[in-house]
């Protein structure tokens, strides 16, 4: 009975770590878009932002429990710098200033309609700062209070669009809407997340005193499973609600404005309201735990040269700057680097699923540089000069494979490597 409650608490610890109130912003205005082919769009963005999850938190634990040890196979090197890179993403680069825009704008477009920006987000991460800079236990006791709140309110804005829909769906012929669901699924961030935070579950059942490491994967297998029902049945709601508005003219709303209206005008004022304290809330301590894990992660990387203060101080400060500009805005600068640093993350978690077919070294590192070559293209147009790697593999491919090309390069030069044990003389200089 323990075993089962552990395993279902940490479930929704999972839940409650990859439900950040910013992922909500995407299904509604993904169904507005998509309308009567809400049901492709559905499974395309599930596949990335509940599947990929789950994979990467079975992955995590294959590998040994950590970020590290996720990429440590191709080398120390390697690993600091990818690391680096998804603690980036997720913490001041995209994910933290994505939940202080959020906020200002859920509390702009609600209750403060004079609201400045730049206040809203000075009051944001002072708040953090104080948070971070302090014990924690106040900030675990809120999640424990907020997540109910918002499922709460969630499944009554889901349960009012089913029973009662905004309008009908529209049918907008779209060509490639499970490719493009796909892609879209990126912006949660979640599966660069689970290489983060699943060491919390695996130390939780550590803590318990498990030390077979066969139960400790089983038991994180389930909890995934736990927390992608609740993810999968909140994303799907919310995608419909938003594609029974496909019908009424809204393209032109930003995210957050979108969700705030829809929510008025199935609940009222007073849902909107909740809505908006309990998204706000949760936005701050999704807020504060990504800053105290960036700070714990290069304070740890730099064996403690960069103090953990300065590190979550100048994490705030960048994060207050760049939150400014707005969720719309960030989620245009998060595409194109989401989409050069997912393929090397699948690759990754795949490898450390499969180790034993493909964990060697030499093909792990030639399915990552692969998996790298459309970072090429994004970089050449920050100098102005796009360029196209998979120009000639395109032309051979049906369009909706597009997102999907890095897969054959990365194949190429997997099976390339492992034939000519490329990289493999180099571990074992290492092991003399």
């Amino acid at each position: 009975m323990k075993d089962k409650r552990n395993i279902l608490f940490s479930g929704f610890a999972l839940f409650s770590m990859f439900f950040g109130a910013g992922n909500l912003l995407f299904p509604p205005v993904l169904g507005r878009n998509v309308g009567y082919q809400f049901i492709p769009a559905s499974l395309g963005f599930l596949t990335t932002g509940v599947g990929l999850v789950m994979l990467g938190v079975i992955a995590t634990v294959r590998a040994g429990g950590t970020i590290d040890n996720i990429a440590n196979k191709i080398g120390e090197k390697f690993s600091s710098v990818f690391g680096t890179i998804i603690l980036i993403a997720i913490g001041p680069g995209l994910a933290i200033p994505r939940t202080a825009a959020t906020t200002y704008e859920i509390f702009q477009g609600s209750i403060l309609e004079d609201l400045n920006p730049l206040i809203s987000s000075l009051i944001f991460f002072a708040i953090v700062l104080f948070f971070v800079l302090r014990p924690k236990k106040i900030v675990n006791s809120l999640g424990k209070f907020l997540t109910p709140i918002l499922l709460i309110v969630l499944g009554l804005i889901i349960f009012k669009a089913i029973s009662s829909p905004l309008g009908p769906l529209k049918n907008f012929e779209l060509k490639s809407v499970f490719t493009s669901s796909f892609i879209e699924g990126y912006q949660t961030m979640d599966a660069l997340a689970a290489l983060v935070f699943t060491k919390i579950i695996i130390d939780g059942y550590r803590n318990e005193g498990i030390k077979d490491e066969k139960i400790i994967l089983s038991s994180t297998v389930k909890s995934a499973i736990i927390a992608a029902i609740g993810l999968s049945i909140i994303y799907s709601g919310l995608l419909y609600m938003g594609a029974t508005a496909s019908s009424l003219n809204l393209a032109e709303m930003g995210r957050s404005e979108f969700l705030i209206y829809t929510t008025r005008e199935l609940l009222g004022y007073w849902g909107n309201l909740i809505l908006a304290i309990a998204m706000s809330l949760a936005c701050l301590t999704t807020a504060i735990g990504l800053t105290a894990t960036v700070g714990e992660f290069f304070n740890n990387l730099t064996k403690g040269k960069l103090p953990y203060s300065l590190v979550v101080i100048i994490s705030s400060l960048f994060s207050g700057f760049f939150a400014v500009t707005g969720v719309d805005s960030i989620v245009a600068v998060s595409a194109p680097i989401l989409s050069s640093l997912y393929p090397v993350v699948i690759v990754l978690i795949f490898s450390s699923i499969f180790k034993e077919v493909l964990g060697k070294r030499s093909t792990q590192i030639g399915a990552v540089i692969g998996a790298i070559i459309p970072s090429l293209g994004i970089i050449s147009g920050i100098f102005g000069k796009e360029i196209e790697p998979y120009f000639f593999i395109r032309r051979l491919l049906p369009e909706s494979f597009g997102p999907f090309v890095w897969v054959i390069p990365s194949i190429i030069l997997a099976i390339i490597f492992t034939i000519f044990k490329i990289g493999e003389k180099d571990i074992k200089k290492e092991t003399i």
